[in-house]
C-alpha cells in the first residue's frame, strides 16, 4: 500500500506515513453485487407482450362476512316493551332503543350492524330481567320476615 499524499510505500498496519506524516486511511473492501443470469425466455416473453406485466396477486374479500338472514328484531322489541311494563323500566327502555336501532339497520340491509344492536338489546334485557327477579325475591323475603316477626299489613302501609 502507498501513501495517498506522497506516494511512499507504507508498512502493513501503519497509521501514519513515515515520509510525510500524513494519516493513512485503511483500505476499504469493495463488495460487488452478485451477478444474476440473464434468462432469454423470460426476456422474450416480455418483448412479445410489449410491456411489463406484474404477477397476479390473489384477491381476498375486503369486507367482513355478513350474515345472510335478517335477524329477528321484532321479538326483542316486544320483549323490551314487556320488560318496561312489568319489572325494570330503565333497562327495558335501553333494551328497546337498541332493538329499534337493530330493526332500522336490518331494514336498510346492514345485517352485521343489526346483529350488534340486537346483541346489545339482549344483554340489557337479561340484565333487567335478573334485576327484576332479585327485587321480587327480596320483596317476598322481607314480607315473609315481617309476617314472621308479627308485623301486620296495617303497619306496612302506614
Amino acid at each position: 500500500m502507498n501513501c495517498k499524499n506522497c506516494g511512499a510505500e507504507l508498512s502493513e498496519g501503519a497509521v501514519f506515513c513515515g515520509n510525510c506524516g500524513m494519516k493513512t486511511e485503511p483500505e476499504q473492501t469493495v463488495y460487488e453485487a452478485p451477478v444474476q443470469e440473464f434468462n432469454q425466455e423470460i426476456h422474450n416473453d416480455y418483448q412479445e407482450q410489449g410491456s411489463y406485466v406484474p404477477p397476479v396477486m390473489p384477491e381476498y374479500p375486503s369486507e367482513p362476512v355478513v350474515p345472510i338472514e335478517k335477524p329477528n328484531t321484532v321479538l326483542w322489541i316486544v320483549l323490551a316493551a314487556v320488560e318496561i311494563f312489568t319489572c325494570c323500566q330503565l333497562t327495558g327502555i335501553v333494551s328497546l332503543i337498541f332493538a329499534i336501532l337493530g330493526h332500522v339497520a336490518a331494514d336498510k340491509g346492514d345485517f352485521a350492524e343489526a346483529e350488534k344492536k340486537i346483541k346489545t338489546a339482549k344483554t340489557w334485557f337479561w340484565v333487567g330481567l335478573v334485576l327484576g327477579l332479585v327485587f321480587i325475591i327480596a320483596y317476598f323475603v322481607l314480607v315473609a320476615v315481617g309476617v314472621a316477626a308479627g308485623i301486620t299489613e296495617e303497619f306496612l302501609y302506614y
